[in-house]
């Protein structure tokens, strides 16, 4: 596969009269070689929609669903314009199961990359900013029209800003029980000014001086150097030595990133963006050896802080603090305004951050499913039982 060419649609999209839109009815896209079809127009949609995350581009779909296409069926909305025959707007949808957990028993209709420990974080559909009001509920008529193949709609780690949010919510209340499926979460993020040196003087005094004394210790004492991945090293070769130290780092522990279909997609993806320096993977060098490194994105203007790996016999240097230093001086290098640490709890991004959006995972189910109701019925006896599980993150490993 090759990456698509980012082109802008023409102006019809933007000029689409009510009336038109009226008469526009959603086709569904169930097969590959439908999806190969869309290539041409889907960054190019993603562009113009208000909401653009790594995990929407062409690549990224393109890559999770080869990994996945056995084990679910493609349910993809698409729009076309009435004039050109052009995609004008994408529901990229699949129905599966998740492999693990109490949700294994339904099929799940939901955005592709959004099953599985290998979700992706940010998804949404692909209609261009100001139309999501003439397009998007008609986008959501796939849901009714594929009710005979799902027990429950999915939509994870949908934006708050997103405009499409309330239309999602007002589909999704025509079916049972809908709403969210755990709490929103906090996605924390940290604008970047133009030097390095700014958010540096706006950390407390004690936080500076810790931060530069581990520095020096590593880059004088430990014959530390800072590396990049595709420009210093081979990016593949960076992307490994993150593997390795994201797995000494969760030794004895799980990772959802650490399972063949992840370490696969991700050194495909690697391979097609690191040489136009969309995947970042900034390393730390130390005593002749990668000791910490971070993977992420360069996507609309920000970097997306992925994954990041770190030698515990280091971990006195505070080595993993630093890749994030590291990782922000390249984003800040790079023109990128902001880092985005994306939803999960823990203390460095509250330290990195100077503010935050909420995430939302909606759900409901079909109440036509005899499965989706006994589901419901053991979730509720479940909940009723053990309070903490109707409000922590983690139902699916119930």
């Amino acid at each position: 596969m090759t990456t698509a060419v980012t082109t802008r649609s023409p102006a019809i999209c933007h000029d689409l009269t009510k009336a038109v839109a009226s008469r526009l009815e959603p086709r569904l896209v169930t097969t590959d070689a439908g999806l190969r079809a869309l290539q041409p127009h889907w960054d190019s949609l993603l562009e113009q929609s208000a909401t653009r995350t790594p995990f929407m581009t062409w690549d990224w779909i393109s890559l999770w669903w080869e990994q996945h296409r056995g084990s679910c069926q493609l349910c993809t909305a698409v729009i076309d314009d009435p004039i050109t025959g052009r995609p004008l707007a994408i529901a990229p949808l699949m129905i599966g199961r998740p492999r693990q957990g109490f949700r294994r028993t339904l099929r799940h209709l939901s955005f592709i990359g959004g099953i599985g420990e290998d979700a992706s974080q940010g998804m949404d559909f692909l209609v261009p900013e100001g139309l999501e009001e003439r397009l998007t509920p008609r986008l959501c008529r796939v849901f009714h029209r594929s009710v005979l193949r799902w027990d429950a709609i999915d939509l994870p780690a949908v934006h708050a800003e997103s405009p499409n949010l309330p239309h999602f919510r007002a589909a999704l209340g025509r079916f049972a029980q809908s709403g969210e499926r755990t709490p929103p979460q906090e996605s924390l993020l940290m604008s970047l000014p133009g030097t390095w040196d700014e958010p540096m003087k706006a950390w407390k005094a004690k936080r500076r001086a810790m931060f530069r004394a581990s520095w020096r210790k590593v880059m004088d004492e430990q014959q530390g150097r800072t590396l990049q991945g595709g420009v210093d090293l081979p990016a593949g070769a960076a992307f490994d030595e993150l593997w390795r130290l994201h797995s000494l780092r969760f030794e004895g522990r799980h990772s959802m990133f650490l399972n063949p279909r992840m370490r696969a997609l991700h050194q495909s993806l690697v391979q097609r963006w690191a040489p136009s320096g969309r995947a970042m993977l900034p390393v730390i060098e130390a005593q002749g050896r990668i000791v910490a490194a971070r993977y992420g994105f360069a996507f609309d203007g920000k970097f997306w802080s992925y994954q990041t790996g770190f030698d515990p016999s280091f971990s006195k240097y505070s080595v993993g603090t630093l890749s994030l230093g590291w990782a922000a001086q390249c984003a800040v290098q790079r023109g990128l305004t902001e880092i985005d640490h994306m939803p999960g709890d823990a203390r460095y991004k509250n330290e990195w951050s100077t503010h935050h959006r909420m995430v939302h995972n909606l759900e409901a189910f079909n109440r036509f499913s005899l499965t989706a109701t006994l589901f419901r019925l053991v979730r509720a006896f479940r909940r009723e039982r053990t309070p903490s599980l109707a409000s922590g993150p983690s139902e699916d490993a119930e």
